[in-house]
């Protein structure tokens, strides 16, 4: 099933309130995905500037590292760094510069532009269509940029066990924190 079989069937098991609520839920969705494409492109740039700069301490690793997160650059700005730190194909290129086109829409322009089609059925369904259309589209083109950093990742020690074991205690801390606050 697709995302949007999926959306769609949620939607219509939804009164006219719960609709409207899964419209707005996929578009969060969607800038999630977005989000977590400006952070793989971070992680990119980190990663390319610790090994080409040849850090050799944690000091060093942790200043590139802030410099980035740190940086009030623009997805595209960020886009443009990527394309001149690793040799992408003209494919992911082309990808990378209609996943912004896109995400910018979204972002700055989808509800002012379309907000007429919250008012009908046909039209809320395009909203979902939309918005799954780009999730799945930064889902590939995540997955695609992945290829050109895994070796950084690599040598770093980020081996998917190490990335799930990192997440397993992330979320244990998180839990931990709630039962502390409850007490």
């Amino acid at each position: 099933m697709t995302r949007y079989e999926t959306a769609l069937e949620e939607y219509e098991s939804e009164n006219e309130d719960g609709k409207h609520k899964t419209i707005y839920a996929y578009f969060g969705l969607a800038i999630y995905f977005g989000q977590i494409l400006e952070e793989t492109f971070s992680t990119m740039l980190w990663l390319d500037g610790i090994f080409k700069n040849k850090v050799k301490t944690n000091k060093e690793v942790r200043e590139i590292i802030d410099a980035i997160e740190n940086s009030k650059k623009t997805m595209g700005k960020y886009i443009n760094d990527v394309k001149n730190s690793y040799q992408l194909s003209e494919k992911t290129i082309r990808d990378l510069e209609t996943i912004l086109e896109k995400r910018n829409y979204l972002v700055h322009k989808y509800f002012k532009i379309e907000i007429q089609k919250s008012y009908s059925e046909l039209g809320r369904k395009e909203m979902l269509k939309y918005f799954c259309d780009f999730i799945e589209q930064s889902e590939n083109l995540d997955s695609t940029l992945t290829s050109y950093y895994k070796e950084y990742k690599l040598k770093m020690g980020f081996t998917d066990e190490k990335i799930e074991e990192l997440v397993k205690q992330m979320k244990n801390d998180e839990l931990k924190r709630e039962k502390n606050n409850k007490a």
